[in-house]
């Protein structure tokens, strides 16, 4: 009988991954330290070669990815991009300028504009990605409409926002069925079965522990303040600097303060645990997104845990950790040199060179970790617990002659920094 349910099943296929990381420190050390002294014009290069890196090492039934974007069409979109953006900044600005009765409105409306072209770009930088992998010889693509994308993620945001975040996870899952199900490799479609209400539970988790407390103590405080906060809540501080200000001793006492205080306590308390439920809301999701998606009778199945996303971020938080203390204890102890020894001037030199040196090694140093722990090790967690079901179905997948799509797909979605660079998941 096992021998019977297996040939239902139908074979499964691996997804492995090189966790042994090699190379990948020297690519990130050149790719930081030429956009630096390029003032970031490398980044578009740094960032098609990481790619290359992860797709070329990430081995699906025993072939690997391909990738074959060029820095040069992300470079080239990006300023294609510009050349776009910077007319609708300037409108937004005169506009507001010219019709003071929108001069209120003109955070929001120029929000409102930039979030919805942030997803059409997001859309188009995924085609984008999807036009430039190979896998056997076969490229993959991806069709829909980035403009129904743009206005369906818009609706759900305002839905979002109109149930103060319940809907979120139903947004998240409709949109996610948008994006696979207009995903195509070689002649074939995929399609996603997510749903929202599976996103519920951890979405509720979080909700419950994050969101709600906050939500509920700034209607306190808005109903303390009668819905009007007082414009001299606030004062300039006596002898400060100009713009520091402090709080109005005349509330002091008042359920503004009161209110406020418990606003603020609620914040400091609902932020650390909202980090610490990121990582568990997001394993589950990418968890459940996976095994919703299937191309044919070829499944994915994940048996991801929220502890695989965890300890990379405690690694790399650690490490942020010790490299302050590090730092603080040798500036400390320069610090004291300083002012115990003779020479001021030259310590003070020496000092501030040492100051210049820490800070370009931590950005190098930090840049170098987030690739390796954070990013690597999140991309190794999704795929080495993932398998293909039904795998002699990818053997019935045939090429297309499908248009590869322009570097301009990719360059907006950079130019509005809503990136997409390494994507974690399918």
């Amino acid at each position: 009988m096992p021998g019977d349910a297996r040939s239902v099943a139908g074979r499964v296929g691996a997804i492995t991954f090189d966790t042994r990381l090699a190379g990948l420190t020297g690519l990130a050390v050149r790719g930081f330290l030429l956009s630096l002294v390029t003032f970031g014009i490398y980044r578009f290069w740094y960032v098609t070669d990481l790619r290359r890196y992860f797709w070329s090492r990430t081995v699906v039934d025993g072939s690997p990815g391909e990738y074959v974007g060029r820095g040069k069409e992300l470079f080239l979109g990006f300023l294609v991009a510009l050349a776009v953006l910077i007319p609708i900044y300037v409108a937004i600005f005169v506009a507001t300028l010219s019709v003071p009765s929108l001069a209120p409105f003109g955070g929001a409306l120029s929000f409102a504009i930039l979030f919805v072209l942030g997803q059409f770009a997001r859309y188009r930088g995924r085609r984008y990605r999807a036009s430039r992998t190979l896998w056997r010889g076969i490229r993959l693509g991806q069709d829909g409409s980035a403009i129904t994308y743009a206005l369906m993620a818009s609706g759900w945001a305002l839905l979002t926002l109109a149930t103060l975040g319940l809907a979120f996870p139903f947004m998240r899952a409709s949109l996610e069925r948008y994006r696979i199900n207009n995903t195509l490799i070689g002649s074939g479609r995929m399609a996603s079965s997510a749903r929202g209400r599976s996103l519920l539970l951890p979405w509720l988790a979080f909700y419950l522990v994050v969101l709600v407390p906050v939500l509920a103590a700034v209607l306190a405080f808005f109903a303390a303040s009668d819905f009007a906060i007082p414009a001299d809540l606030f004062v300039a501080k006596p002898g400060g600097k100009p713009g520091e200000t402090v709080f109005n001793s005349a509330y002091a006492g008042t359920p503004i303060a009161t209110y406020g205080a418990l606003l603020i306590g609620t914040i400091s308390v609902s932020a650390p645990l909202g980090l610490l439920l990121i990582p568990f809301y997001r394993a589950r999701e990418t968890r459940i997104f996976m095994n919703a998606a299937s191309l044919g009778p070829v499944r994915l199945a994940s048996t991801l845990r929220a502890r695989q996303f965890y300890w990379p971020y405690i690694v790399y938080m650690l490490s942020i950790f010790g490299f302050i203390t590090v730092v603080g204890v040798v500036i400390g102890a320069g610090a004291v040199s300083i002012q115990t020894g003779g020479a001021l001037n030259g310590a003070q030199w020496v000092l501030m060179f040492g100051l210049v040196l820490a800070y370009l090694g931590g950005a190098l140093f930090f840049a170098v970790l987030y690739v390796r722990v954070i990013t690597a090790r999140l991309w190794a967690a999704v795929a080495t617990t993932t398998q293909v079901e039904n795998a002699d179905g990818l053997e019935a997948i045939l090429a297309s002659g499908r248009r590869v799509g322009s570097g301009l797909n990719e360059g907006l979605a950079d130019a509005l920094d809503v990136g997409g660079a390494l994507e974690i998941g399918f």
